[in-house]
């Protein structure tokens, strides 16, 4: 409370010395009558608060014009556009990911979604480490389960794929050109 109060007395010592200006500056301004003052004062470049306040001014017109161009696609055409809706139902769906972590036989593993995937390590996978990309097959974006008398769904955070083995051949070279 004691903050808003410092706020509003400011302002308004800043309306009254703007007040104060203005009128000092129009009486001496009358005194010599329309002579070279004027244009001295419109040369002169802004400082301070002034130049601040037409900076700002500058900034919301700018703000408002972009806004007013951007109304044009609504939020369902921007969704639609989106690669995630483009790409369809995940499941069966074939996707590259890179090895983030790995633990004992535990790999986990970042496609792009908005969970990683914990797989499996095959028994023939010595030369899957970090860093490594691999195939998988999308079984499901986000595992989630609904508990007995709950009545939201829980998730653990992580997607199910299958791993199809590390990427091989043309691809495997484009990719990491690519990174």
């Amino acid at each position: 409370m004691a903050a808003l109060k410092k706020v509003v007395s400011s302002l308004r010592r800043v309306d009254r010395l703007a007040s104060c200006r203005f009128s000092r500056s129009s009486s001496s301004s009358e005194s010599r009558g329309a002579s070279s003052g004027d244009q001295a004062d419109a040369d002169r470049p802004r400082t301070g608060f002034a130049a601040a306040f037409g900076l700002q001014s500058e900034l919301r017109r700018g703000a408002e014009r972009s806004a007013a161009g951007d109304q044009e696609q609504n939020f369902a055409s921007l969704l639609r556009g989106s690669p995630l809706i483009q790409m369809g139902p995940a499941k069966d769906k074939l996707v590259v990911g890179r090895i983030v972590h790995v633990v004992r036989d535990d790999l986990y593993i970042d496609f792009g979604g908005k969970f990683h995937c914990v797989c499996r390590r095959p028994a023939d996978g010595e030369k899957l480490q970090r860093g490594t990309r691999v195939r998988l097959r999308l079984q499901d974006l986000e595992l989630t389960s609904r508990f007995l008398g709950a009545n939201t769904d829980t998730t653990l955070l992580e997607a199910q794929a299958v791993l199809l083995g590390p990427l091989e051949g043309r691809e495997a070279r484009e990719n990491q050109n690519q990174d």
